[in-house]
């Protein structure tokens, strides 16, 4: 038996989960179906909400950059009267090269995995490997592995497997270390060294160091990488040496072409939106993204 939803969300990561909560806060029957693949990018995901940090001043991202900066605070309110605290924090302190520290105000970070089980809580998230989209009766056949599903509107939010469904969409895996028992420092952002960008974030779960990176679909942590973390460690925070890690982590950041998110109507699938391919903003870009995709639902664009 085919089951009816108004809107069926297929991810139930960072992008994914923000859309679904932003839809159902509009009024939407909702539904999220969420693969649970190893490499999710948002368990992996530091969560820095840094525009300058991360290069974008004077690209096509920084609009929609501060944008989201300018949603966190009033969206971060809204997903923690869940009772669910995302760990939102305004302002970053960066290491500069040769040493010293700035201050950038307006910055900040906050806690992925918490923003996920957050946005989660009220919304109905089933487990399910989705197969195939295909137009039905004025609206989308979603096939899974646990049945099928009509919708009179799909989001595609799958995040890097997002490409298997006719966008181009691919994988670039990042890897960090999550330390236990080093010292708070707050949030700091270093230099680029090697070819990657390094930093180390005091979190809640511990100092996030990262991150390694390259094209790669594998979802097992490296030595190599593993080397290389520690080294920054090191390098930007010395009294971390020798701290326990407490998890290795890698994810699959979903990336594009030419480096932009795509969000708005599928090339050829009638009545399904796309927001994937937000490569390492993801953080950052889901406000705007989900504000993006609720403005396109209520004009009708779905083809």
């Amino acid at each position: 038996m085919t089951r009816a939803r108004e809107v069926i969300v297929v991810g139930g990561g960072l992008i994914g989960s923000l859309v679904a909560f932003t839809l159902r806060g509009a009024g939407a029957d909702v539904l999220v179906l969420d693969a649970d693949r190893p490499g999710a990018a948002w368990r992996a995901a530091a969560g820095l909400l840094t525009p300058d940090g991360e290069r974008l001043r004077g690209t096509p991202l920084h609009a929609e950059a501060l944008e989201g900066l300018r949603r966190w605070p009033a969206l971060a309110a809204a997903l923690e009267r869940s009772g669910v605290p995302v760990h939102l924090r305004p302002g970053v302190t960066r290491v500069q090269p040769g040493g010293g520290v700035a201050c950038t105000p307006g910055e900040g970070s906050l806690h992925p995995p918490s923003v996920v089980r957050a946005a989660r809580q009220g919304l109905e998230v089933v487990a399910a490997h989705v197969q195939a989209l295909g137009p039905s009766g004025g609206g989308v056949r979603v096939q899974t592995d646990a049945g099928d599903w009509f919708a009179g509107q799909v989001i595609l939010a799958a995040g890097a497997w997002s490409g298997a469904f006719g966008v181009e969409v691919g994988a670039q895996q990042g890897q960090a270390l999550l330390l236990r028992g080093a010292p708070g420092v707050g949030a700091r952002y270093g230099p680029p060294a090697r070819g990657f960008s390094r930093y180390a974030l005091s979190r809640p779960d511990g100092l996030y160091v990262g991150a390694a990176s390259r094209r790669s679909w594998a979802t097992t942590p490296d030595a190599h990488a593993a080397r290389w973390l520690r080294g920054a460690a090191r390098t930007l925070v010395p009294d971390a040496d020798g701290a326990e890690v407490a998890a290795h982590l890698v994810g699959l950041r979903p990336i594009t072409p030419d480096g932009l998110p795509l969000v708005g109507p599928h090339p050829t699938l009638p009545g399904v939106l796309v927001a994937a391919g937000h490569g390492r903003h993801g953080s950052l870009l889901a406000p705007a993204t989900a504000a993006r995709v609720l403005a396109l639902m209520k004009q009708g664009v779905s083809a």
